[in-house]
């Protein structure tokens, strides 16, 4: 118990000066821009409420299970939030990369605010490191197994198929007729010239395939163990993390970018004022599949990532005595 204690108190001590040092980051990061950045409120929010969060953890005894949970379930959710503001990371990428494949002339039109990088970077970072802390924290008390020291937990049933299966399933829509444009199609189009022209237009089709992999991952069995055909780890359990970290980053895009773009859409649709879709190049049902695929993809994700995190928490040599 003492060694969870001390364990804990470590994990939380290093929770806490990385909530500190997001919370710098982005102040400086606004102060070298002179006014506020995509997400900076709310990385500054969430790593205030980390730090209290975990400071109150770690002062409160054990005994107060009511304080100390509701301290946990602060700390989580802090962790989601900087999960959250440093999912920008990935649009940063994107842009720099679109800017190089355009051939810009402009030296300077493919950099990105290193401040807001280093912001972003160390608000995942921080996440990762509340949520290991909140972890320790809640070990204080519960059940052990003898052998590893991680808590003891019952079998728990296989995750449903459906989830993950559908959550593939919504994430193709956009990947597949977006390569159908780079291989020359003209579905959904009705000014090639325009959507053709587009340059890098493949490189978003990257992230989603990889999304599309991750959710299967989540309910087929090599998202659990390593097939035997891979070198060096065949055969060999999956670390959780290497499954649950790429999930929640991609929940923490969907959630930003899907229920915006659905309702800008709509908005965009029902404003007299703007022109019709078809003038832009496209067919109205192209954005209104693409947004409507993101926001069930983003359900569909984190109802498969809940249910991978529940049947493979604890110890498995426990579930199986």
């Amino acid at each position: 118990m003492a060694s969870t204690q001390r364990r804990g108190r470590a994990h939380a001590a290093w929770a806490v000066a990385g909530c500190a040092a997001t919370f710098a980051a982005a102040a400086l990061a606004r102060r070298r821009e002179r006014g506020p950045f995509p997400g900076e409120r709310l990385l500054k929010g969430a790593s205030a409420a980390g730090g209290l969060a975990l400071a109150a953890l770690t002062a409160v005894p054990a005994a107060r299970h009511r304080t100390r949970g509701a301290a946990q379930l602060a700390a989580r959710g802090a962790a989601a939030g900087l999960v959250q503001g440093g999912s920008h990371l990935l649009f940063d990428a994107l842009t720099v990369a679109l800017r190089r494949t355009a051939g810009t002339a402009d030296p300077d039109a493919a950099e990105v605010a290193l401040g807001r990088v280093a912001a972003r970077c160390l608000a995942l970072g921080s996440a990762a490191l509340t949520l290991s802390a909140a972890r320790w924290q809640a070990r204080e008390g519960a059940p052990a197994c003898p052998r590893c020291g991680r808590r003891a937990r019952t079998a728990a049933s296989r995750a449903p198929a459906w989830s993950g299966y559908a959550a593939g399933a919504l994430s193709l829509p956009y990947p597949v007729v977006k390569l159908a444009w780079e291989c020359g199609s003209d579905i959904g189009i009705t000014r090639p010239e325009v959507i053709h022209a587009v340059p890098g237009g493949w490189l978003p089709v990257v992230p989603a395939l990889a999304g599309s992999l991750l959710s299967l991952a989540l309910v087929r069995p090599w998202g659990r163990v390593f097939p035997r055909w891979v070198p060096v780890v065949g055969g060999s359990r999956v670390p959780r993390p290497l499954v649950l970290v790429p999930s929640c980053f991609g929940l923490a895009v969907l959630a930003e970018v899907a229920p915006a773009a659905l309702v800008a859409g709509v908005r965009y649709v029902n404003d007299p004022a703007t022109p019709p879709v078809e003038e832009i190049g496209l067919r109205p049902w192209v954005p209104l599949m693409f947004y409507s695929s993101w926001v069930l993809w983003g359900v569909a994700l984190a109802g498969a990532a809940w249910e991978y995190h529940r049947t493979t928490a604890g110890c498995p040599a426990c579930a199986r005595s």
